[in-house]
């Protein structure tokens, strides 16, 4: 019997998938990331921030690939964060200066206030396929059941990037495991019938997770106090889309 694969839809007016968005400046990649992915599936699970099983259950159990249907543009918008904001050596900066908490509360500092560029895709379009290796049986089926009734709500990268159609596009076992998923599942993006922007692309890129790729991705989910990420390998792969169903007719009464 073929392996469970999940395929999720990620499309919205706007995503968001950091590489390196610890600080003032938040980027994002051209596709999303494996944390990322593994987010929305703690959110849809009820797992909170810096639980274990993000790392143990959810990133060792899922092989992760990712086609880009529509690339988007990255676009930045100019945003301004007023806080006590913490730095990477463990103090705050205050309108005072950087000083520890204690200094702070001591002198009676006000926020700071920052620029913080926000990067971000707009009108991207991606098919999420995820395996479940041996070891984790029935993780893929939890994590379907789970985006379809979320503990949390769901978004595409950052809280303010709401999905414009439901993730969840199904778990299956009709495909030969994940690259075949990605090769086969039907292209598909709303956006491309929308106004003017007639898109139909002549080959699709993926990015499959394989312990031989040659490139390498720093996203692998660990939970420290610092938010650092691991790396995993990765390969790149295009194939020819596979076009979408035609829709049914309505039947005349």
């Amino acid at each position: 019997m073929a392996k469970p694969i999940l395929l999720l839809r990620l499309e919205g007016p706007l995503q968001a998938w950091g590489v390196r968005s610890r600080w003032d400046v938040r980027d994002t990649g051209t596709e999303p990331t494996k944390s990322g992915i593994i987010g929305l599936l703690g959110c849809a699970l009820g797992y909170p921030m810096h639980d274990p099983r993000l790392e143990s259950e959810l990133n060792a159990g899922l092989r992760f690939g990712v086609r880009v249907e529509h690339p988007g543009t990255v676009t930045v918008d100019y945003q301004t964060i007023t806080d006590y904001l913490p730095t990477a050596a463990g103090q705050y900066k205050s309108r005072g200066g950087v000083k520890s908490w204690d200094a702070i509360q001591r002198e009676g500092d006000l926020p700071a206030t920052i620029i913080s560029p926000r990067a971000y895709l707009e009108d991207a379009a991606f098919l999420v396929a995820l395996e479940e290796r041996p070891a984790f049986y029935g993780l893929v089926a939890r994590c379907a059941q789970a985006l379809q009734a979320p503990q949390w709500p769901l978004f595409l990268g950052r809280k303010a990037c709401i999905p414009t159609r439901p993730i969840f596009e199904g778990c299956v076992t009709t495909y030969d495991g994940l690259e075949d998923a990605l090769a086969q599942h039907p292209w598909e993006w709303l956006g491309a019938c929308h106004g003017r922007r007639k898109y139909k692309p002549a080959d699709l890129v993926a990015y499959i997770e394989d312990e031989t790729g040659d490139l390498l991705r720093q996203d692998a989910i660990r939970i420290n106090a610092a938010r650092t990420y691991d790396f995993r390998p990765v390969r790149r792969a295009s194939f020819k889309p596979v076009p979408p169903p035609d829709p049914v007719a309505p039947v005349e009464a």
